[in-house]
């Protein structure tokens, strides 16, 4: 029975999934004038009271993406920055170059990918976290995940 279930998941489910990340949808944030296109597959969960970015989830919160914009109160560079945010994380990837940076590694059983990038006051930044052990299927889901000036 459970090789039926896993060979119907498997061979119904799993192509929803994909082709509904070949859909996207649009998140803007007029606070911090960005717009995020991410794959239509993620549902709103709700933005923060500081309307400062949003939370989006796939199956409950399995798959989790989070967008938020912040100013740059301290006059951080982007290294500075990307410091800040790696503390006390795991990093097993790190790029930087003049205009974003990029984190990822694993925490808590899933894997992480973290993106920042510079704006004229501060940072816009999306996080998205999924199970390590599904990490083929939605290392897919960051290549459609893209923030777009307002």
């Amino acid at each position: 029975m459970k090789i039926k279930i896993v060979t119907y998941l498997f061979l119904f489910l799993f192509p929803v999934l994909i082709s509904s990340c070949s859909t996207q949808s649009t998140y803007c944030n007029e606070r911090f004038e960005y717009c995020l296109d991410y794959p239509a597959v993620f549902e709103p969960f709700g933005s923060s009271k500081s309307n400062d970015g949003q939370i989006f989830y796939i199956d409950g919160g399995k798959i989790e993406l989070l967008v938020w914009g912040s100013v740059n109160g301290q006059n951080r560079t982007l290294e500075q920055e990307k410091q800040y945010i790696s503390q006390n994380r795991k990093v097993e990837y790190q790029t930087i170059n003049s205009n974003f940076f990029v984190i990822s590694g694993f925490e808590n059983g899933k894997v992480y990918y973290l993106r920042t990038e510079k704006t004229d006051t501060g940072f816009r930044s999306f996080e998205i976290r999924y199970p390590k052990e599904e990490k083929e299927t939605y290392d897919k889901f960051v290549e459609k995940i893209s923030f777009q000036e307002k």
